[in-house]
């Protein structure tokens, strides 16, 4: 008698042999699934240092700038906080009060209104461009650079922006 199927023997061999196909896709499927949040993690970190730039750019180039802008004598340039709240930035009117400022979102005054748990940090520093090509000074110029640094909360990765502030 011819009997037709499968014996025993094959049917255990193939599903040994589907259990490893089985768990080498399943590996590949854990192992990216851990990281497709990554790149919206980046992305957020990027959009927390774009508002904390524009929040920057949008103050005067210096204390003695008048309301509504305008140029000021290079004389009376300065980089220096005038404001004495530390790291509220609340009472900051002007590009330079931002300088050295290192404090994170959301805590004590410091950008209130940006995602909290940021880690932000602001340099501000005379700027002179030549031939299209930006350098810093030591001496005051009619431009600032203002640089910001967020830490995000992938460690090790910081998100720097660079912007110039002109005197007019």
């Amino acid at each position: 008698m011819n009997n037709r199927g499968f014996s025993l023997i094959e049917i255990i061999i193939f599903i040994v042999v589907f259990s490893v196909g089985v768990v080498g896709v399943m590996v590949v499927f854990y192992n990216t699934l851990s990281k497709t949040s990554n790149p919206t993690i980046r992305l957020k970190g990027v959009e927390v240092a774009s508002a904390v730039m524009n929040e920057v750019l949008s103050r005067k180039f210096d204390n003695d700038t008048p309301n509504g802008g305008g140029t000021i004598p290079l004389s009376l340039v300065n980089i220096g906080k005038e404001a004495s709240d530390g790291n509220n930035t609340i009472g900051f009117d002007d590009v330079d009060d931002y300088n050295n400022l290192s404090c994170t979102t959301g805590s004590n005054g410091c950008f209130d209104n940006i995602t909290p748990v940021y880690r932000v940090e602001i340099k501000v520093q005379y700027a002179k461009v030549d031939s299209n090509k930006v350098e810093t000074a030591s001496t005051p110029q009619d431009y600032k650079l203002i640089t910001v640094t967020v830490s995000g909360h992938i460690p090790n990765e910081k998100y720097v922006l660079k912007s110039l502030k002109g005197n007019f």
